[in-house]
């Protein structure tokens, strides 16, 4: 199994069925060591991702964008990733 098939597999198993970028996702994602980042920032990070993997070639994004997307990132929340 590939990455992208570990992520789509273990987000359907959340039982609730929270938005793709939401806490939930991230808790049931991340490894457990990592912690301190910027939830904002890693939901960011994310989203970006999972835009990369779309299953439509037409739905992805250009490596122009991703990089705009990268160099961009939306305004910081002080809020931490506490796994």
């Amino acid at each position: 199994m590939n990455i992208v098939s570990w992520v789509r597999k273990t987000t359907s198993k959340i039982p609730i069925k929270p938005s793709p970028a939401s806490p939930a996702v991230l808790l049931a994602l991340v490894d457990p060591k990592l912690s301190g980042y910027p939830l904002q920032g890693v939901l960011h990070l994310f989203n970006i991702a999972m835009m990369c993997v779309e299953n439509d070639s037409c739905a992805r994004h250009t490596m122009r964008a991703v990089v705009n997307m990268l160099t961009n990132p939306p305004p910081s929340s002080p809020t931490k990733v506490n796994l």
